[in-house]
């Protein structure tokens, strides 16, 4: 149960499918189903020190469908190098980031940091504590400040001091038209946050960070009403969405929430028979697949007859390590509202 991109209340049915991917890259069913994931798994055992590696599945509505690639980014033919490219692609979309070794910054007094040279790497997490972000101290003894955008990343200083900046380790996977430079490492004030990249992966992005945050009322501090910020440009959050949201003028809740992609890798709904390709999140390189097209047929009775629901695809999650595939299907049945919810006397849903 839960409500549409309108507000309106449903009742969701959720399907889900996971398929192996054979050497010759066919999908075909598991021999053993996996169940709807209920709940969050991170990568590390503390939550608050560990962004997410496999999602809930259990969102009730989502407005797009979410392509996932859980494992990690391996470096072509296996042999270590400084940086290379990982990729997904999904029929004409195309996603990208720049995987380093490891980096460091070297602080020089009075001037620009520097850059390390990357160590040779062979594989990488993708995880979004790889990508851009973390947090720094405002002033030698004031509150620490998260980076909105990925509280957990790295590379992330607002002061250039030697204790802040010399040492400081740099992120690995990045956007390849948005590198961090070392003249944009030091931020200077936390009201320059949203100059800063954005985070770059191709897993889950987490819920407490923004944009994603703001669809539950949740907006960072330190900016002006005024600042355009990326997101809104690329479409990802409303028009002038601070301050409509300083002026109480946003839903408390927005589907958009749920999903819950890199960016870019959110999609309009896919169908089920699409191309997927994904470069270097495997050591063999390449892997190459079509989506199972077999959409299912789900029915959902609730007293007042039988209504066969639209299925569409919520989530397409790749999980490389264990070579298989997850397919989360909803279909979606509008109800009166909760106060209906006494007079409900039968609730059937069918799949086939």
């Amino acid at each position: 149960m839960g409500s549409d991109d309108t507000g309106q209340p449903i009742f969701s049915v959720l399907v889900k499918r996971t398929y192996d991917l054979l050497p010759g890259k066919t999908l075909v069913p598991a021999a053993g189903q996996l169940p709807l994931r209920d709940v969050d798994e991170y990568w590390e055992p503390d939550p608050e020190r560990s962004t997410v590696r496999y999602e809930s599945e259990l969102a009730a509505f989502k407005t797009c469908t979410d392509v996932v690639v859980v494992g990690k980014a391996y470096a072509p033919y296996g042999k270590p190098v400084a940086a290379f490219e990982a990729a997904v692609e999904v029929g004409n979309c195309r996603k990208a980031i720049r995987v380093f070794g490891n980096r460091q910054c070297v602080y020089r007094p009075a001037a620009v940091p520097q850059f390390t040279d990357p160590v040779p790497v062979s594989e990488v997490e993708l995880r979004y504590e790889k990508a851009y972000g973390g947090s720094d101290r405002l002033g030698s003894d004031g509150e620490v400040f998260a980076y909105p955008r990925n509280r957990l990343g790295t590379g992330f200083a607002i002061e250039n001091r030697h204790e802040k900046v010399h040492g400081l380790p740099l992120p690995q996977l990045e956007d390849p038209d948005d590198l961090l430079t070392p003249d944009r490492v030091v931020v200077g004030e936390p009201c320059n946050w949203h100059q800063q990249p954005l985070p770059a992966n191709l897993g889950w992005f987490g819920r407490t960070d923004y944009p994603r945050c703001s669809f539950v009322g949740s907006i960072p501090s330190f900016i002006s009403v005024h600042t355009a910020l990326r997101e809104e440009k690329l479409g990802l959050i409303p028009v002038s969405q601070i301050a409509l949201a300083r002026q109480f003028r946003l839903p408390s809740f927005d589907a958009r929430f749920n999903s819950g992609a890199s960016l870019g890798l959110s999609l309009p709904f896919l169908c089920g028979d699409e191309r997927i390709r994904l470069k270097n999140v495997s050591p063999e390189g390449t892997i190459e697949f079509r989506l199972a097209d077999d959409r299912p047929r789900l029915m959902l009775d609730i007293g007042l007859g039988e209504n066969e629901l639209e299925a569409l695809i919520h989530t397409v999650q790749v999980r490389v390590e264990n070579s298989q595939v997850d397919v989360v299907w909803r279909g979606a049945h509008h109800f009166p509202g909760l106060d209906w919810l006494t007079q409900l006397k039968r609730f059937r849903a069918e799949v086939t």
